[in-house]
């Protein structure tokens, strides 16, 4: 199988420039994320191109997140956009993110490429309420197609980036504040992926710690001072 490993800004750039390079579809490679390219740095994918031949189209049952999975996502996610009469397409990025206890999660990410600005804008609407919306249906959608819910992460216009990089910021801040006051800070309410960037953020600072409380929408992280011994 030919493969071959390229950086960009981010995964779906170079994703783009690789399907480019190799003169496939997204659906003839296998996507592997090297490194995401967070915080300022180059992402980094291997785009290795799937030998139909090899394949073993008698096993349907292996609904793999690399396979048929991926692919039943990005299809869906493309369905609702064209109902939306958004014109754009998908890419599907399958990595292993860090779970709040820190142990590797297989995410998919949804990258929607090629939307113009006032659809961007209102994929992802207020403060990102639409896109996690959206991101939700998805994988409800997803779950009801597989009988397993997935990992899904919908992104357009790398605005899952800026916002990682936002969230972190606004963490570290939150707890310098803690420290200064000894006092326990609560944030605004966040969807579960938001939160776990928070826990992520402070999870290796050892002098707070981070719980989640609330219900449903009004879930809140709350950022402890860390307990003296």
């Amino acid at each position: 199988m030919k493969s071959i490993e390229i950086s960009a800004r981010t995964v779906a750039e170079a994703v783009r420039l690789a399907l480019a390079q190799l003169g496939k579809d997204r659906d003839e490679v296998a996507i592997e994320v090297l490194e995401p390219g967070t915080n300022g740095d180059e992402a980094l994918v291997r785009v290795t191109v799937v030998d139909d031949e090899t394949e073993e189209p008698s096993a349907p049952s292996r609904a793999t997140a690399t396979g048929p999975v991926e692919q039943v996502a990005r299809q869906i996610l493309e369905d609702i956009l064209e109902r939306m009469d958004i014109h754009a397409y998908v890419t599907a990025v399958v990595s292993a993110v860090p779970d709040q206890r820190g142990e590797p999660e297989e995410t998919i990410t949804l990258h929607i490429e090629g939307a113009d600005e006032e659809a961007m804008s209102l994929l992802i609407g207020r403060r990102g309420e639409t896109l996690r919306s959206l991101q939700f249906m998805v994988n409800l959608l997803v779950s009801r197609r597989v009988q397993k819910w997935p990992q899904i992460v919908v992104d357009v216009g790398n605005y899952r980036q800026r916002r990682q990089e936002s969230l972190e910021g606004l963490a570290r801040r939150m707890a310098e504040r803690v420290r200064q006051s000894g006092r326990p800070l609560m944030l605004e309410p966040m969807g579960a992926y938001e939160r776990r960037i928070v826990h992520l953020a402070l999870r290796s600072d050892p002098t707070v710690y981070t719980e989640s409380s609330g219900e449903g929408e009004n879930r809140k992280v709350v950022i402890y001072p860390a307990k003296r011994s």
